[in-house]
C-alpha cells in the first residue's frame, strides 16, 4: 500500500474545560427565597413600603435565575451541536444515565466528538474502514506503513463508536484514545491513561477505574512504533493492565516495520484505497494545497 499523505493526521485536542455548572439545587434555592419574598411582602402589605421592595426583590430573583440557565446552556452551544444530531434519549435510555460510570462515558464520549469532529473534516473514510471497526471491540493490532491512514482510521472509529455509544447502540463503546508518544517517563501507563481521559471529562481515579470494569472501555494506542526509541515499560505494564481490566479491548496501531506484542489478537493491514478513493483523496489535497 502506497503513501497517501505525507501531512502527518493531527491529534485531537481536549475542548477547554470551564468550571462546573451552577447545581440544580441552587437555581432551586434562589426560587424558594423568592417566593419567601413574595409571601413576606403581601403579609406587610400595609407596612410601609417593605411589602414592595420584596416584591422587586423577588422579580429580581426570579429574573437572575432564568438568566443563569440560559447562560448555561448556551456555554454548552459545541456540546449541543454535537448532540442534536444523535437520536433523542428515551425513558430506558434515562433510566441508563442513572449510573454514575454511564454518564461518565456520555460526558468524554461527547467532549471527544467535540474535539475529532474538526479533524475529520474533508477526509474520506475509507471502504476498508468498518471492516476494521469491528475488530475494535475485541482488539487487535493493526500495521500500516507511514502516511497511509492509521491515524485517520484510529480518530474515525473512535468518532463512530462514541455516538454510538451517545446513541445506546448496543456496539457502542468508550474509546480512550492514546499517543504513545506522549506517554511521560514518570507516569505509569495506568495514569497517562486516566490523565487522557480526565483532560475530556474531569474524573477521579476510582471512578474511572470503575468505568475500565464495565465492558464497554476500548483503548486505542497509536504510535507502538514510537517507543522503540524511548525505554519504557510497555509490555509489562499493559499487562498488568490487561489482568487488571479483563473487560478492556486494546487495539495497538503501529508501522509495519516493526515488532509488535504478539497477545494482543491478530495483525491487520489498513486495506488499500480503491482508484476511486485515491482520485477523491488527491483531488481534496490539491484543494487544500490551493486553499
Amino acid at each position: 500500500m502506497t503513501s497517501i499523505s505525507n501531512t502527518p493526521q493531527p491529534e485531537p485536542t481536549p475542548p477547554v474545560q470551564g468550571g462546573s455548572s451552577p447545581s440544580l439545587w441552587l437555581y432551586l434555592a434562589l426560587l424558594v427565597v423568592s417566593g419567601s419574598f413574595v409571601v413576606a411582602a403581601f403579609r406587610m402589605e400595609h407596612q410601609r413600603d417593605w411589602g414592595g421592595l420584596l416584591l422587586n426583590l423577588a422579580s429580581d430573583l426570579i429574573v437572575t435565575v432564568i438568566i443563569l440557565v440560559v447562560i448555561d446552556r448556551r456555554l454548552r452551544a459545541q456540546e449541543l451541536a454535537t448532540l442534536r444530531r444523535l437520536p433523542v434519549i428515551t425513558s430506558r435510555r434515562f433510566v441508563g444515565l442513572l449510573s454514575p460510570t454511564r454518564r461518565l462515558g456520555q460526558r468524554y464520549a461527547c467532549n471527544l466528538l467535540v474535539a475529532l469532529e474538526p479533524l475529520l473534516v474533508g477526509k474520506l473514510e475509507l471502504h476498508g474502514f468498518a471492516n476494521l471497526e469491528d475488530k475494535v471491540r475485541q482488539g487487535f493490532v493493526l500495521l500500516a506503513g507511514p502516511g497511509e491512514g492509521k491515524t485517520t482510521w484510529t480518530q474515525f472509529a473512535a468518532a463512530n463508536l462514541s455516538r454510538k455509544y451517545i446513541s445506546f447502540e448496543a456496539e457502542g463503546r468508550v474509546p480512550i484514545l492514546f499517543s504513545l508518544v506522549r506517554w511521560l517517563p514518570d507516569r505509569s501507563l495506568h495514569e497517562a491513561l486516566h490523565e487522557t481521559f480526565a483532560s475530556y471529562a474531569p474524573c477521579g481515579r476510582r471512578l474511572f477505574n470503575r468505568l475500565l470494569k464495565s465492558g464497554n472501555v476500548v483503548v486505542l494506542l497509536d504510535g507502538y512504533d514510537e517507543l522503540w526509541q524511548r525505554d519504557l515499560p510497555f509490555t509489562e505494564q499493559l499487562q498488568d493492565l490487561r489482568a487488571d481490566y479483563p473487560a478492556i479491548a486494546w487495539t495497538l496501531i503501529s508501522r509495519s516495520d516493526k515488532p509488535t506484542p504478539s497477545d494482543l489478537g491478530e495483525c491487520e493491514s489498513l486495506t488499500a484505497p480503491t482508484d476511486d478513493e485515491l482520485r477523491v483523496i488527491k483531488r481534496r489535497m490539491k484543494n487544500e494545497s490551493i486553499l
